[in-house]
């Protein structure tokens, strides 16, 4: 079974968090730090749901985040943003409309490699590889 977890980047104080847990019905979310829980709104974070993937060097690939995928049997690598569309995860290809399934039986971590995520690193949204 396929370990379900969530991180969520705090808007108001521009801050990655790991999910510790989450109520649908009170809308927030739980964060633990120094034995000591927090709650924030969902109204005021980004939710990303982890992919159950690693990359390359045993990273977590979440919603957000910016990965090079290199595509089966080539050595080309493409920058992708990973999301979540049409009920499975995907990376989309920054440089075009196009995207690939992650879950594709070709690939495995040594295909991905994060480089940052869409709210921390967006200057690598802009650059071309």
């Amino acid at each position: 079974m396929r370990e379900i977890k969530f991180r969520a980047w705090d808007k108001e104080n521009k801050k990655m968090m790991k999910v510790s847990s989450l109520s649908l019905e009170n809308k927030e979310i739980a964060v633990k730090e120094n034995r000591t829980y927090h709650f924030f709104r969902m109204q005021n974070l980004e939710l990303m749901q982890y992919t159950g993937l690693k990359d390359k060097n045993s990273k977590e690939i979440y919603e957000g985040d910016i990965v090079l995928v290199e595509l089966c049997g080539t050595s080309t690598w493409y920058k992708t943003v990973v999301e979540f569309k049409e009920g499975a995860f995907i990376a989309s290809l920054i440089d075009g409309e196009d995207y690939i399934y992650i879950f594709n039986r070709g690939f495995d971590s040594n295909d991905f490699e994060i480089l940052g995520n869409v709210y921390e690193n967006k200057s690598l949204l802009e650059e071309n590889e």
